[in-house]
């Protein structure tokens, strides 16, 4: 899979995740995500920025569900991976 397609599909795996929440917290964290899909923006880069923007609005959501702390982490990853910075772990 490309990394368009990877990013892609981890990003909408993130959306499930998150309309499956809260309700209080759904309409919020949804917002940026949606902004952060590919077609959304005019690249990878710059969708992995608003990706990673919107993933950190989520920790709220965290202390609710783990699910959408490991799902978050795993989005995350590839929008670092994409952008060229460290891991948390490696900073």
């Amino acid at each position: 899979m490309s990394v368009h397609g990877e990013y892609a599909r981890t990003l909408e795996i993130l959306i499930d995740t998150v309309r499956q929440t809260d309700e209080r917290f759904r309409e919020s964290g949804l917002h940026g995500l949606i902004e952060a899909r590919i077609g959304a923006n005019p690249d990878l880069t710059a969708a992995a920025k608003r990706g990673l923007t919107a993933a950190a609005g989520l920790r709220e959501l965290e202390s609710k569900s783990t699910r959408t702390a490991e799902v978050r982490a795993h989005f995350e990853g590839h929008c670092r991976a994409i952008l060229g910075l460290p891991t948390p772990e490696a900073e």
